[in-house]
């Protein structure tokens, strides 16, 4: 990174931390899309907002990659346990949660490390 790009990245990172905050809170809070639509809404505009401020961090693209199959795997979950067309497993869904919230928190400390390399 150049000294001159380095306080723009810096913005950036700070800004993809708080979006990835605030997008693992609404997901934390989201249990049955089908009827929370408006929470499923931010979801996806919260995750929408992370995953564009990323583009300036190509160093971030395969976590993001990663968030983002969680991410499809983890509403896809929702949607079904919410549907009540299909049995879901309570403990495989909450395995789902967790591995997602480890990868938003392994992203989150990426973004901490270019606050640290200034």
């Amino acid at each position: 990174m150049s000294a001159t790009h380095a306080p723009v990245l810096t913005a950036i990172a700070f800004q993809l931390s708080a979006a990835l905050e605030s997008y693992q809170m609404h997901v934390d809070s989201l249990a049955d899309p089908w009827s929370q639509r408006r929470q499923y809404d931010q979801v996806s505009q919260a995750f929408d907002r992370a995953r564009m401020l990323k583009g300036a961090l190509p160093e971030l693209s395969v976590l993001m990659v990663e968030v983002s199959i969680s991410h499809v795997e983890l509403m896809k979950a929702l949607w079904l346990a919410g549907s009540g067309r299909e049995s879901h497993d309570a403990r495989a869904l909450q395995n789902l949660r967790e591995e997602h919230r480890q990868l938003v928190a392994t992203m989150r400390e990426r973004c901490l490390r270019v606050f640290s390399r200034e």
